[in-house]
């Protein structure tokens, strides 16, 4: 691996890239065998936010929610242009 590239945490659970994103740090979506994948760099962060969704931490119901749709369109459209 060079320097510039940067290892990347694979997500499928749509509800966690929610999270993830909503908490500021967006995915990098990649479609693999018609599956989209959410890709975030690893740091500690990522880490911090990993545990706090695992602790079901508070969040603002509405801004998941909305995050979560976009997330969504952004899968579907993907899944739909490549298919």
């Amino acid at each position: 691996m060079t320097k510039t590239e940067q290892k990347a945490l694979k997500v499928l659970d749509i509800n966690q890239a929610s999270f993830f994103a909503l908490c500021g740090i967006p995915p990098i979506l990649e479609l693999i065998n018609g599956r989209v994948i959410f890709n975030f760099p690893v740091s500690n962060k990522i880490y911090r936010l990993m545990d706090n969704y695992n602790s079901n931490v508070n969040v603002p119901i509405l801004d998941f929610v909305t995050t979560l749709k976009s997330l969504r369109g952004q899968m579907l459209t993907m899944r739909s242009s490549n298919g």
